[in-house]
């Protein structure tokens, strides 16, 4: 029975057999390949869409960026305009200080120098006051005649400085008369030391 059974089985349903389950083993794989490359595909795709969109973004944020340049760019010329027409102010103010400082330390010596005279005249003032005082009690004669020579420096001095010291048109015509004095009958007779004193004073 087996024998018959085995003879039943030809060579050709053999091939055929083994055709069938190549074909059934070939569309398997073939769906499964298929299937692999949908999946590939789609990944595939979706990369290229991110991909696609990051490249999109990455260029709307460059022009974002280079107009951010050239208004920066922009700014940077006009601000080193405005440094260098500073640095022109600047150096401009320099010079003027600098100018004034000179100015300044001229007038301060001249200041100086007036100041040293005004004291001079002030501490010859004050000696001729005293010398004037005193000879109150000596009328005439060498004490008088003392008195009159301190006094005549002292009004030469402060009408030198007239124009310092303020002086009035009256108290001007005063010192002038006693720059010019000289001893005689009017000290002999009377004394003129208070309106002297009062003129210094």
């Amino acid at each position: 029975a087996l024998a018959l059974k085995c003879e039943a089985v030809t060579p050709v349903e053999k091939v055929v057999e083994l055709l069938d389950k190549l074909q059934t083993k070939v569309e398997q794989e073939g769906k499964e390949e298929a299937a692999a490359y949908d999946k590939y595909a789609c990944f595939c795709k979706e990369q290229v869409d991110e991909k696609q969109y990051q490249i999109e973004k990455s260029i709307a944020k460059i022009e974002v960026l280079s107009a951010e340049i050239d208004k920066l760019t922009s700014e940077i010329s006009t601000l080193d305009g405005e440094i260098a027409e500073l640095s022109t102010k600047i150096t401009g103010l320099e010079t003027e200080s600098a100018d004034a400082q000179k100015i300044r330390d001229a007038e301060h010596a001249v200041y100086l120098e007036k100041e040293a005279d005004a004291a001079g005249a002030i501490d010859a003032c004050e000696r001729a006051i005293a010398a004037l005082k005193e000879s109150k009690d000596a009328m005439g004669g060498k004490a008088e005649l003392e008195a009159l020579v301190q006094v005549q420096a002292v009004a030469r001095t402060a009408l030198a400085l007239s124009t310092q010291m303020s002086l009035s048109d009256g108290q001007v015509r005063t010192l002038s008369a006693i720059a010019g004095s000289q001893p005689g009958k009017a000290y002999e007779s009377t004394y003129h030391s208070n309106d002297i004193i009062a003129t210094i004073e």
